[in-house]
């Protein structure tokens, strides 16, 4: 792609970086490199089901952080291709100190997580059944014998999900670049309409070796990753984005970059329902046009 052709993602999404960016004053300027606070960013794709191209629809890839569903890299991917080539170009402007890059199965490459730690970065990849070697390996750790390092309860929406996370050190000999860290998540979600309860186990590996947070902190950082998938559904819901007539050419890539940044805006200035902060600007214009800095 050329740079003209990127040009409006790099421009809302280094606008959102920016007004983002929050660096701690120095203290004792003696903190370990090693105990820096770390951020989760999480790395997922959307297809834009309503877009039209000389070759099927518009995918997008996209980094967003975990607490502000803020959009700070986003990438179309190539017709013919899958998201695995866009990984490191998504990746490649931004700055790794300090962040753990989360993301699903497709992306738990060896390359990736080579990428990731090289620039500076750790990263926390869900493993399924694409890497089948790994899989069995994670599979056959002695989870048994292992204690519950993290249990969460939560209800809402109808239903109760607890979810029990176990941590093994990663030995060596493990099939992957710089694992440091198993992790197994059994998830039991009880749908309260239907009764029914289902169990899911969840692997995963990462970089961050032991100590490096607290428990509670990997198994915010695993729950985080999710937090993508709530903006897709904003985008969805609140913006019908996959209804939208705007299908041709770069136009549906430009407007989801545009969602993003109104989406952004509104988080960084305290709205937690972005349909209502969707109405009040809609109402009240001149309230926009002050949040952009300009004046009416």
């Amino acid at each position: 792609m050329s740079g003209k052709r990127r040009a409006p993602h790099t421009a809302t999404c280094t606008y959102l970086a920016a007004l983002a960016t929050c660096t701690p004053p120095a203290t004792s300027g003696n903190r370990p490199a090693d105990r820096t606070p770390l951020s989760g960013l999480a790395v997922d794709g959307k297809t834009l089901r309503g877009s039209r191209t000389g070759q099927g629809v518009t995918h997008l890839l996209a980094a967003t952080h975990h607490n502000t569903q803020i959009v700070i890299a986003q990438r179309q991917v190539e017709a013919k291709s899958n998201e695995i080539p866009a990984f490191t170009p998504l990746l490649s402007g931004l700055d790794l100190t300090g962040v753990v890059v989360t993301a699903d199965a497709l992306h738990t490459q060896q390359e990736h997580a080579r990428y990731i730690v090289t620039a500076g970065g750790h990263y926390l990849f869900i493993v399924k059944g694409n890497q089948p070697t790994l899989q069995r390996r994670l599979k056959a750790l002695p989870w048994r014998e292992a204690i519950l390092n993290d249990r969460t309860d939560e209800t809402g929406h109808s239903r109760r999900e607890i979810r029990r996370m176990k941590i093994c050190t990663a030995r060596p000999g493990l099939p992957f670049p710089h694992a440091a860290q198993a992790i197994q998540v059994k998830r039991r979600r009880t749908d309260h309409r239907t009764g029914k309860t289902t169990i899911v186990t969840i692997y995963a590996i990462t970089s961050l070796p032991p100590g490096r947070i607290t428990h509670a902190q990997l198994a915010t950082l695993i729950r985080g990753h999710w937090s993508i998938e709530a903006l897709h559904h904003i985008r969805d819901v609140t913006y019908r984005e996959d209804a939208s007539r705007i299908r041709t050419g770069t136009a549906p890539r430009i407007m989801a970059g545009l969602r993003n940044l109104a989406i952004g805006l509104a988080r960084l200035i305290g709205w937690t329902n972005i349909a209502a902060a969707t109405d009040h600007y809609r109402s009240h214009p001149a309230d926009g046009l002050q949040l952009l800095g300009f004046t009416t």
